[in-house]
């Protein structure tokens, strides 16, 4: 991540968070995720064969679609037990700065494996020329996000109570602007790098994971980040903090060393059907957890895999 956009970065997630801090409403909406979850949602896309061009079952394939407010692109892994009349679990996967989804593809192989997981899983491409996410949820990107959403329902057999988003770092702002826009439609997030709370009205699912040592986007509270000078961030802690009020939870919360450098934390109590978690890497950095650490600023951990948290806490979501 250059250090310009590293700087631009932070500055717009943190007026985001400023602007949404006094406006948040926590109105409570029972959500029917995990233990009472919905019954599948069939999109138009389980009423016939599947259309020419289709991805076949068990492939991944880069595609061009126009959506929104232009043309983008996206990468969609099918699972090998996908069927055209089988509604079929979709996670969005976003990536961060300076990236793009077959270098996101292939630092986590979480297409691959969500895949083999039977989840359609799809990377999408920011459309026009740099690679970077607006945080909004009613921006360009949104527009770009929300006709790929509709472009996969109409192809394939989406179960559309069952859509997850994911994201790292500008990706993971950009899963949390877009989730809090879209509450009726996003079943769960899963967070890397960045939790703030942008927007969210209704109790939203959320596992976060971020490292106390990332110099990006500081863990403590009041701390200030290198690509930031003078600028005090809120803390992860109050950031989940956050998230747990949203979800109605107690205030307590367990805590857990699973090992010497991950902390998990679950928040008690939540309204039904939604969890808030946290893992926090002690000592870890701006980087995707289990992930190839040459790619990383700082330390990243091999003591827990972000993929496989992900797709175990999207499966608690299913049907």
């Amino acid at each position: 991540m250059r250090s310009g956009r590293r700087c631009r970065f932070l500055v717009l997630v943190i007026v985001a968070v400023a602007s949404l801090a006094s406006g948040c409403s926590t109105g409570r909406v029972v959500s029917t995720a995990g233990e009472t979850a919905p019954r599948p949602d069939p999109s138009s896309g389980c009423d016939h064969r599947a259309p020419p061009g289709a991805v076949p079952p068990g492939r991944e394939r880069s595609e061009s679609v126009v959506a929104g407010t232009g043309a983008g692109s996206y990468e969609l892994s099918v699972p090998r037990a996908y069927r055209t009349r089988r509604p079929t679990a979709l996670i969005l996967l976003f990536y961060g700065f300076d990236s793009d989804p077959a270098q996101f593809s292939a630092l986590t192989h979480l297409p691959s494996r969500g895949s083999t997981d039977g989840f359609l899983v799809a990377v999408p491409h920011t459309p026009g020329h740099e690679s970077e996410w607006q945080f909004s949820g009613h921006g360009s990107d949104a527009d770009f996000t929300d006709g790929l959403v509709g472009s996969l329902e109409r192809r394939y057999c989406v179960d559309k109570s069952a859509i997850f988003a994911a994201g790292f770092s500008a990706g993971a702002a950009f899963t949390i602007a877009y989730a809090c826009a879209h509450e009726t439609q996003i079943a769960a997030i899963v967070t890397v790098a960045v939790e703030f709370q942008l927007g969210c009205t209704r109790p939203m699912s959320i596992l976060a994971i971020h490292g106390t040592d990332d110099p990006l986007v500081p863990y403590q509270n009041g701390a200030i980040g290198l690509s930031l000078p003078g600028t005090k961030v809120r803390g992860t802690q109050l950031n989940m903090g956050d998230w747990a009020r949203l979800d109605h939870c107690r205030a307590t919360f367990s805590r857990r060393a699973l090992s010497s450098q991950v902390v998990r934390q679950q928040w008690d109590g939540c309204v039904r059907g939604t969890s808030v978690t946290l893992y926090t890497v002690v000592g870890g950095g701006h980087s995707w957890p289990g992930a190839d650490p040459s790619k990383a600023i700082g330390l990243t951990t091999r003591q827990i895999s972000a993929t496989t948290l992900a797709l175990t806490f999207f499966h608690r979501f299913l049907s």
